[in-house]
């Protein structure tokens, strides 16, 4: 309840990667507000959601990914996070795929989408694991720049274009700023 209370969070704060051994070269995600990140998702054309296992750390972001399914984005979900969807009776527009083989089908421009409605603008990554991620943001970035990496997970993904600070030893202000996300995207 903590987390509904609080607003304005400041996600700017600690844009250190989360390993240190992340050095990306000279282009680096830039830390934004939840406001900003929102907005940028609700104007996408074709974004999606991808999740992953590190969910079920923090059950209640399933509840929140699927209010965000519920505005029509599509969820990839990787690993076995699916079911975190499936106990909570939500398969709508839920999609369940490796999270390698999506990033090397994203990687290519003439690819249908997980629906077969054509190739994402937006990609919004969470509860991945973070070396994982880290590797799927750096191949979308030197291999598909016509693509937007979002990151509303709770670590520093230095290859994204778009990410919030460290956050991960502050989970009120982490719930409060996804709820922010979406509340912008409803707006």
């Amino acid at each position: 309840m903590a987390a509904e209370v609080k607003k304005g969070i400041d996600t700017t704060k600690n844009p250190i990667p989360f390993e240190m051994a992340q050095v990306p070269g000279p282009e680096q995600a830039k830390c934004y507000m939840p406001k900003v990140m929102g907005a940028i998702i609700k104007k996408a054309k074709r974004p999606l959601l991808v999740v992953g296992a590190e969910l079920f750390d923090d059950p209640i972001m399933f509840d929140k990914m699927i209010e965000m399914g519920k505005m029509g984005i599509p969820i990839a979900a990787t690993a076995h996070s699916v079911k975190g969807f499936v106990d909570r009776g939500y398969m709508t527009n839920v999609y369940q795929i490796g999270l390698h083989p999506l990033t090397n089908y994203l990687r290519f421009p003439d690819y249908m989408g997980l629906d077969g409605k054509g190739q994402y603008d937006v990609v919004i990554f969470m509860g991945i694991f973070y070396k994982f991620a880290n590797a799927m943001f750096s191949a979308l970035k030197n291999f598909n720049r016509d693509i937007k990496r979002i990151s509303i997970d709770r670590y520093y993904h230095i290859n994204a274009n778009m990410t919030f600070g460290n956050m991960a030893f502050t989970p009120d202000d982490y719930h409060a700023a996804v709820d922010e996300v979406i509340e912008a995207m409803k707006k």
